[in-house]
């Protein structure tokens, strides 16, 4: 098991080399060397020798809020550094017209990624997604032309407002309005802040396996308490990830109303919410696709800006048909 997600109040202990984690009254072991990453999504209780475990043995603990944002990780020691690979990959962002290439690649991506989830409702008999799926080609059709960050960042805004647009004529218990982030104010805007937020923390691990520095990123501006360069590469994944499966959740009823604690302008996940998207995303992260996971998909993802930094290879962000 790469990553446990722990959605529950728990307490967690080393037992020689062991980590056994105590929920609701009940016990279970998990062997430290099967595990690399683990997610806190509920209130945990730990100690200094179950971070000298971790630490001993390369695993990550990320720790989510009670409003489900990642605030921080117990990182292990840098097992992977290379100066230069960072000494590189600096290089590569101070030459502007490089940088530019790169950011507009991981733009056409996701905005290629986003086409493809309303092209899949289109193929199958939604001639309502004809507009939005022409709307949305106008503006992808804009990102080559972009010549600086701040077009380019507009240029992705229209096309995530058309996109966001035509999830009610998908179906209509997708419509959410505009899309409101701190606090969501319902529960499709809660699932996507809470989904892109694991896409994110998932990222940011897979990224910590090579060479990278997480805070030179290409098309978001480096920020504090953020690895600025996994917000990069989360984007092609996030309509994979988080919006097919909150399509999922959805449109095969799977949601139930205890999953979200409703208050007026504020939607937030309860415990049970919280656990039960926690469980999907882990299954969805695992499945396959063209013979990889999309767990190892993110990491050949860093990988590839890896070469790119080292003149290896060319960058092209992952792209997924319908």
């Amino acid at each position: 098991m790469e990553t446990l997600f722990i959605s529950r109040e728990a307490t967690l202990k080393r037992r020689e080399n062991t980590l056994m984690i105590s929920v609701a009254g009940k016990t279970k072991p998990f062997p430290i060397e099967k595990l690399r990453h683990v997610v806190l999504l509920g209130e945990t209780e730990l100690n200094t020798k179950l971070l000298t475990l971790c630490g001993q043995y390369g695993v990550r603990l990320s720790v989510f809020d009670y409003y489900g944002y990642f605030k921080g990780a117990f990182e292990p020691i840098e097992q992977n550094q290379s100066g230069w690979v960072k000494l590189e990959q600096a290089r590569w962002l101070l030459n502007e017209e490089q940088r530019m290439g790169v950011a507009r690649e991981i733009v056409r991506g996701a905005a290629y990624n986003l086409r493809a989830n309303l092209a899949y409702y289109s193929y199958r008999g939604n001639d309502s997604l004809a507009g939005p799926l022409k709307e949305l080609e106008k503006w992808m059709g804009k990102i080559e032309q972009a010549v600086t960050s701040e077009e380019l960042m507009g240029v992705e805004g229209n096309v995530h407002q058309v996109y966001y647009g035509a999830w009610g004529v998908i179906d209509e218990r997708l419509q959410f309005g505009p899309r409101v982030r701190r606090p969501p104010n319902n529960p499709v805007n809660c699932l996507i802040s809470f989904l892109n937020q694991l896409v994110y923390t998932v990222v940011r691990h897979e990224t910590f396996k090579t060479h990278l520095e997480e805070t030179f990123s290409f098309l978001h501006s480096p920020g504090r308490g953020r690895s600025s360069l996994s917000l990069d590469l989360a984007e092609p994944f996030k309509p994979v990830l988080s919006h097919q499966l909150i399509f999922k959740l959805v449109r095969k009823n799977i949601m139930a109303e205890n999953w979200f604690d409703q208050k007026t302008g504020v939607c937030l996940l309860t415990e049970t919410g919280r656990r039960n998207v926690a469980e999907q995303f882990s299954i969805r992260l695992e499945e396959e696709y063209e013979g990889r996971s999309f767990r190892e998909w993110i990491y050949q993802e860093a990988l590839k800006i890896e070469r790119l930094v080292l003149g290896v290879a060319e960058y092209e962000s992952f792209k997924r048909g319908t």
